[in-house]
């Protein structure tokens, strides 16, 4: 479902025909004297889908969320604690326990402006956010400190949605030509890897020119950005019809 909703609109909590909401998400919050609603607090589209309800706003401002997966940069190291920047209002933490086989004896090899993606262990306004690079089972399934010879660029929060949403073919398109590595934090931040830098580069040019082309018109735009940079002829398709 997709309705939109302002600062200050009251939403239900319960939907008939949809899987109990589980999780709450951006630009939600729970309203303490009416368990069964919800206060709208950032405007945008509200979505709901697998017992989860969050608002699709199109910002650069991220508001962590627990369960999220981030991309954050180090800023320092207190104690036994990394700073870590995730591009929210406050400077997120993460202790150094909070990797796959770490210990006291075995810490982490981080340094000032490393990325690590990690998720978002604890949130609440009147804290620092919490993060983790573990699951409940204590391996990293994929999080952790992100390899070098990569490159990181912002994008807004409501394309990394999208580049995330299960319907998009974006990646799985450009991934028929260019051979690449991705993360892609809900945050606003996306890490790429490819073979050289021009490939590098036209993969990012493709992913932030995206934002507003219709899902149904990426396969072309793809397909034109691809021709571009390999020197080929672009077909139109209209030609091919006639």
């Amino acid at each position: 479902m997709a309705e939109i909703h302002l600062p200050g609109d009251i939403v239900f909590l319960s939907i008939p025909g949809e899987k109990r909401t589980e999780i709450i998400g951006c630009g939600l919050e729970r309203i303490i004297n009416n368990p069964d609603q919800l206060l709208v607090v950032q405007p945008g589209v509200r979505r709901v889908s697998h017992g989860k309800q969050w608002m699709a706003v199109h910002s650069r401002r991220y508001v962590p969320q627990k369960g999220d997966r981030v991309i954050g940069i180090v800023t320092s190291t207190h104690g036994e604690t990394f700073k870590i920047d995730i591009g929210a209002a406050d400077i997120a933490f993460i202790s150094f326990l909070s990797f796959e086989g770490a210990t006291r004896r075995n810490r982490p090899n981080l340094k000032v402006g490393d990325l690590i993606y990690a998720s978002v262990a604890n949130a609440t306004k009147h804290l620092e956010p919490e993060l983790t690079c573990v699951d409940s089972e204590g391996r990293a399934r994929g999080m952790g400190s992100l390899p070098s010879g990569g490159f990181m660029f912002r994008t807004s929060l409501n394309l990394v949605r999208r580049i995330l949403s299960p319907t998009s073919r974006l990646l799985s398109l450009i991934g028929k030509d260019i051979k690449f590595e991705i993360t892609s934090g809900i945050n606003g931040r996306i890490w790429i890897k490819g073979i050289n830098v021009v490939e590098m580069i036209a993969v990012y040019r493709i992913i932030k020119d995206s934002e507003f082309i219709p899902e149904p018109d990426i396969p072309a735009f793809v397909n034109k950005q691809i021709s571009h940079l390999y020197g080929f002829p672009v077909v139109d398709d209209n030609d091919n019809d006639e």
